[in-house]
């Protein structure tokens, strides 16, 4: 058994303050910068990593089809060139039995059959993955263009990348990311490019890299998303409260439900049945308040 190094114990607490030493008693979130990295692919690996708006890269599309493509029919041939051999078989017993079956040609078919078919079912998969991707936001890669156009990490033919946007794909959205989100991002982009807002200084020297920390844009369309749910239920049921013709209670509720019903296709990330069901459900809140109203 490896005994432990003089000196050193194990312990449930933390050690002595006088064991550490300045730097291990003062963690500071101190990320590196983009400019940190040499001029090339390291500037540009960290750009990209920096930001989750940033990320970008090609799907290669045409080569996964062409591939399957070229997959598909070597798989075809090999069937069809098995089933020839199963009906031109003069000795039923060598269907009859794996074991002794005599047909050199059909066992060193059905020999090399498997990593074939497993290489197709393999870049089948991935190209499924691929396709259900989602497509890069065309601000987002046009935000990667101008960087590289400024910095110009690499020689112009490996740029050509960022040349066909269709085929760019980019990281799913949170579950909770919606469109709420998304717009309160560009305006808090807007504001730091008229210096109402403060950038984060964090990522990049430049002052033309706009990074607005992530946090705060989910504290605001969190408290933004709070205040709607709280005004689509209490001001349709203050006015209901209020009005006494039933006609005019029927067009209260049903206006209600599809401002209710826009906010959450415009500002959620929201499923249809899901939609659907916060809907009814919304819908029968009020109808409920109102048959109860004296």
């Amino acid at each position: 058994m490896s005994q432990a190094p003089r000196g050193f114990r194990f312990a449930t607490g933390p050690p002595p303050l006088s064991h550490l030493t300045a730097h291990s008693r003062n963690f500071v979130d101190t990320p590196e910068k983009i400019e940190h990295r040499r001029q090339g692919y390291p500037r540009l690996a960290a750009f990209i990593n920096s930001d989750r708006d940033f990320i970008v890269f090609r799907r290669f599309g045409h080569l996964h089809v062409r591939f399957l493509l070229q997959l598909q029919d070597e798989l075809a041939e090999i069937e069809q060139r098995l089933h020839e051999l199963d009906n031109d078989e003069a000795y039923s017993f060598n269907l009859n039995s794996r074991r002794r079956d005599s047909n050199q040609d059909r066992t060193a078919l059905l020999a090399g059959l498997g990593e074939k078919l497993a290489s197709y079912d393999l870049c089948l998969e991935a190209y499924y993955k691929q396709i259900e991707r989602a497509p890069s936001d065309s601000r987002n890669v046009q935000s990667v263009a101008n960087w590289m156009k400024g910095n110009k990490p690499l020689v112009p033919e490996e740029s050509a990348f960022l040349c066909n946007w269709e085929d760019l794909v980019s990281p799913g959205k949170q579950a909770d990311h919606g469109g709420l989100d998304i717009l309160v991002g560009r305006i808090a982009e807007t504001l730091c490019e008229w210096g109402l807002l403060k950038v984060n200084p964090s990522r990049s020297k430049d002052k033309h890299v706009i990074t607005v920390d992530a946090s705060l844009i989910i504290r605001i369309s969190r408290a933004i998303t709070t205040s709607l749910a709280i005004l689509t239920l209490t001001v349709p049921i203050s006015i209901l409260y209020k009005v006494r013709n039933m006609s005019s209670r029927l067009w209260i509720i049903g206006i209600s439900t599809a401002v209710f019903s826009s906010c959450l296709c415009l500002f959620t990330h929201s499923r249809n049945y899901e939609i659907f069901s916060a809907t009814a459900a919304y819908c029968a809140v009020l109808v409920v308040f109102v048959g109860n109203i004296q």
